[in-house]
């Protein structure tokens, strides 16, 4: 067409859904932001498990302690009251400083029947305890057995004597007659047993015949 006066010619608006070769027209594709991951703040621990641990724990080392204490004190006193053996003639003393001694048996007749019997064998040992502790001893809390070739021999009390009831003061010294009777000709090992107050037994070993 002819152009006409005062009109300025232009080109031909292209669409924006077709290109110049007639294919199809894409947008150019926006790249997309990276975000800053914003920081999780820390969680804070909680305080009151450790609270309970501590309040759980400490009675329970408080009772170790003290059980080990208690411990410590109850095996003092086991080693203080431990026993033992010896031969009779020989003297056995406590770590308490208590001292027991008991004499080989010699033949003893109360001259009563009735004590006595003829198909019997009366006889007699020497018990003494010395009193090295800083306490008084009770002689009535001494106790005394026999056992003769594996039998038990039964005490007996001749010649007026009885169970003996005085106090043994620190550093003094006390003889007890101990009497027991074994069927008549009885012979092999003789143990003599002695404890003195709440101590272990002291065991005393010889032979009659």
């Amino acid at each position: 067409m002819p152009q006409q006066y005062g009109q300025q010619w232009a080109p031909p608006r292209q669409s924006q859904q077709f290109g110049s070769t007639g294919g199809v027209y894409q947008q150019p594709q926006q790249i997309p932001t990276q975000r800053r991951a914003v920081p999780t703040p820390p969680k804070k621990r909680k305080k009151w498990p450790w609270i309970v641990g501590a309040l759980i724990l400490i009675p329970i080392l408080a009772f170790a302690g003290c059980t080990a204490l208690v411990g410590g004190a109850v095996k003092a006193v086991d080693d203080a009251r431990q026993g033992g053996t010896v031969s009779l003639g020989e003297t056995y003393t406590y770590a308490s400083g208590i001292a027991l001694s008991a004499s080989v048996p010699k033949p003893h007749d109360p001259k009563n029947q009735y004590i006595v019997a003829k198909n019997e064998q009366g006889w007699e040992s020497t018990i003494t305890i010395t009193n090295g502790s800083t306490n008084p001893i009770g002689a009535s809390l001494v106790t005394m057995s026999a056992t003769a070739n594996g039998a038990p021999a039964q005490q007996y009390w001749g010649d007026g004597n009885g169970l003996p009831t005085q106090q043994i003061a620190p550093g003094q010294s006390l003889a007890v007659p101990f009497q027991f009777k074994t069927p008549k000709g009885t012979k092999g090992p003789l143990q003599i047993g002695v404890t003195a107050e709440l101590n272990e037994p002291v065991f005393f070993n010889g032979s009659l015949g």
